[in-house]
């Protein structure tokens, strides 16, 4: 009995110790992992560049990843209050409030190598989209908008993804249950 009773209160020690996520947090992880999941085309540029636009939580959680490596680029974080400078980014996260500026933000980006993501509005839209579900952050992806900004996502990306939307036949793929 006693020993169970040690037992119970190392559990709860634990469970009162252990740490939530922020959601916000989670995003700019998979931000930071999206750097590494995709072939970018070649650039000249000394910078990759992650911007947030519409969401200052995830652009603060974003700096924490600052100036870390990605394909010998450094990475910049850029946290934007207007659509105007989106041409420089590699990576366009949009948050919420600027959910209504979609259409403009893909005139503007064009078929430039920039991955949009978002957590609202339509896969259509964007390259990807961010859900959470539960405690867990998942993800779908847009193969059309990629193949369009010439990106090439990795296989394991495509694994990872809830769902993976396809250029040709919009047939989208649901990884087998139990994932």
């Amino acid at each position: 009995m006693r020993t169970l009773i040690l037992l119970l209160l190392f559990c709860f020690s634990l469970a009162a110790n252990a740490q939530v996520v922020a959601e916000h947090e989670m995003k700019a992880a998979y931000l930071y992992n999206f750097a590494y999941l995709f072939d970018w085309p070649d650039s000249k540029r000394a910078n990759f560049h992650v911007c947030i636009l519409g969401d200052e939580e995830v652009g603060v959680a974003m700096q924490s990843y600052y100036e870390r490596r990605v394909n010998g680029q450094r990475m910049v974080i850029a946290r934007l209050t207007t659509p105007t400078p989106i041409r420089s980014c590699d990576i366009l996260y949009v948050g919420a409030g600027e959910i209504v500026n979609l259409p403009k933000i893909r005139n503007i980006l064009g078929n430039q190598p920039t991955l949009t993501v978002t957590d609202k509005g339509s896969l259509q839209a964007v390259g990807i989209t961010l859900a959470l579900e539960g405690k867990r952050l998942m993800f779908d992806v847009n193969l059309e908008h990629c193949e369009r900004a010439s990106l090439k996502p990795k296989p394991t990306l495509l694994e990872l993804a809830r769902s993976v939307r396809k250029a040709t036949d919009g047939e989208i793929k649901t990884p087998p249950a139990g994932r």
